[in-house]
């Protein structure tokens, strides 16, 4: 997918120290059952905020990536306000996530810099698309981590089935549909990435830097998707599904362009 910043080294600290601290069992409350909407309200709510980073959109179907549409960066003072509003959807999770609101505002106020630097946003943002959705914490663990909400779905499919609000699933296991999510693990060394939802599962609490996206739309031979913190912006991405519908993981490569390991389908009929 995109090639997107690394996580600063003391994001990785935290979660690293605090991943013990991680919930394991708010998948022990039953799910509810959601309205087939809420399908069509998680795609129209990424649509929204796509549109508002200025319908930025990257073709990543061939062997050079196509800048089809530059977005708005997250620098741009008209985006301040989403990107605040993404880290409020996770500032219960951390301590410290309510203080670097904060010490961002002061940024936007009286400095040149640009706010919201050094940390990764995109799994605030899945989240905040979430708590936006009305989905409850106990069916969806809203996180600055896609590792740890990804760890909530592993565990709730285990103990409810079909019943949780999402399954995670190794690509070759299902077609991808609006609302499912697509998951990567930017770890490095690249060969040392996770190629399955089996390999997360032996590993579960263990924080790793991975990236999301939504699916939001399907089409012959190509996906939408549409992620946070790519390239800096909210971004709709294109990848290519091949003749099944289905995405093909691609060989392990350097540097920032990871194979995406695992799809999170979305449960509602």
């Amino acid at each position: 997918m995109i090639a997107g910043l690394r996580l600063a080294a003391g994001f990785l600290i935290l979660l690293l120290l605090s991943a013990c601290a991680a919930p394991a069992r708010l998948h022990e409350e039953p799910p509810i059952v959601y309205p087939a909407a809420l399908r069509d309200q998680l795609v129209a709510l990424a649509t929204s905020e796509w549109e508002a980073f200025g319908r930025g959109v990257s073709d990543y179907r061939g062997a050079e990536v196509i800048e089809l549409q530059a977005p708005r960066w997250k620098d741009d003072p008209r985006v301040f306000h989403h990107i605040q509003a993404y880290w409020n959807a996770v500032r219960g999770e951390r301590e410290k996530w309510p203080r670097y609101i904060r010490e961002q505002r002061a940024v936007y106020r009286g400095s040149d810099a640009p706010a919201w630097r050094d940390i990764p946003w995109s799994a605030a943002f899945i989240s905040y698309l979430m708590r936006s959705a009305g989905v409850d914490r106990a069916d969806f663990y809203w996180s600055a981590a896609h590792s740890f909400y990804l760890d909530h779905a592993i565990r709730a499919s285990r103990r409810w089935g079909t019943r949780a609000l999402y399954t995670p699933l190794d690509l070759s296991e299902h077609r991808p549909e609006p609302g499912d999510l697509l998951c990567q693990d930017r770890s490095h060394p690249p060969d040392k990435r996770l190629l399955s939802v089996a390999e997360r599962a032996r590993e579960l609490g263990r924080f790793r830097p991975m990236h999301c996206d939504i699916v939001v739309a399907r089409a012959p031979y190509r996906l939408s998707l549409i992620g946070g913190n790519l390239g800096k912006a909210v971004r709709l991405i294109y990848l290519p599904l091949d003749s099944y519908g289905r995405l093909r993981p691609w060989p392990p490569q350097t540097g920032e362009r990871s194979s995406p390991f695992a799809l999170l389908r979305l449960n509602i009929s």
